[in-house]
């Protein structure tokens, strides 16, 4: 299992006697050290090891859950089997339709857009949580124009 969704996915369906201890398991499985506060419920314990796993890691896969969001913090699920659902995968496209589709990008984007977009992209720092806040890296565009074209 490479990445924390598929960690999360699989305890899904585990159960524990006290449920915070499903939470506390985990503690290993991703290499956390947080302290053990029983009495603290399982909405706070897994919102605190989320946290700290984006924090760490970086991944934010742990964000792609279904089901009600926490009160602890909206951005994350309510509870573990919330990870339960597989996750929703796009259809590949054939390589050459993938060299097409860009042969078309090529005609309409200018390289000194395309090299600034990468070196912004690529010092972004990564997502992290800060006073209960995500704080997810992003650049927005405005949208000036839209053209139809026929493909």
């Amino acid at each position: 299992m490479i990445n924390t969704h598929k960690k999360l996915q699989w305890v899904s369906t585990h159960v524990t006697t006290v449920e915070e201890d499903i939470t506390y398991s985990l503690f290993g499985i991703f290499g956390i050290q947080l302290p053990i506060m029983y009495g603290e419920k399982k909405q706070k314990a897994l919102g605190h090891l989320l946290q700290e796993i984006i924090a760490v890691s970086g991944d934010i896969t742990a964000l792609n859950w279904v089901e009600k969001s926490s009160e602890f913090n909206s951005c994350l699920p309510a509870d573990i089997t919330s990870y339960d659902t597989p996750l929703h995968t796009l259809t590949s496209i054939s390589e050459d339709e993938m060299q097409r589709l860009v042969s078309l990008l090529q005609d309409t984007v200018v390289l000194e857009l395309v090299l600034k977009l990468y070196g912004l992209l690529n010092c972004l720092s990564v997502p992290h949580f800060a006073h209960h806040w995500l704080h997810l890296p992003c650049i927005t565009f405005p949208v000036t124009q839209i053209r139809w074209r026929s493909i």
